[in-house]
C-alpha cells in the first residue's frame, strides 16, 4: 500500500468502564474531529471494560492494525 493513500486514513478508540458512560459520546466528537481534518474513518474500536484491565480487545485490534498499516492516524478519546 502506497504511504499517499494512508496519509488520512485514521482509526478511533473509545472505552468506557462503567454501565453509565456512552461510547456513543465519544464517538460523536472523534468522528467529529476527524470529518475537521479531513480523515477517512477505516475501523472504529470499543471496549466497554475497565481500563485497569491489561487486555482490552478494542485496543489491541487497533494496535494490530496500525502494526499492519491499515490506516495512519489513531485518535483516542481523552479519558479525565
Amino acid at each position: 500500500m502506497l504511504l499517499s493513500s494512508l496519509m488520512k486514513r485514521a482509526g478511533l478508540y473509545m472505552r468506557v468502564s462503567t454501565l453509565d458512560q456512552h461510547p456513543e459520546t465519544q464517538l460523536y466528537d472523534l468522528r467529529q474531529m476527524a470529518a475537521q481534518r479531513g480523515y477517512e474513518i477505516v475501523n472504529e474500536y470499543t471496549d466497554r471494560i475497565s481500563g485497569a484491565r491489561t487486555k482490552r480487545p478494542g485496543l489491541d485490534e487497533m494496535m494490530n492494525d496500525a502494526r499492519r498499516a491499515v490506516f495512519r492516524y489513531r485518535k483516542i478519546w481523552p479519558m479525565p
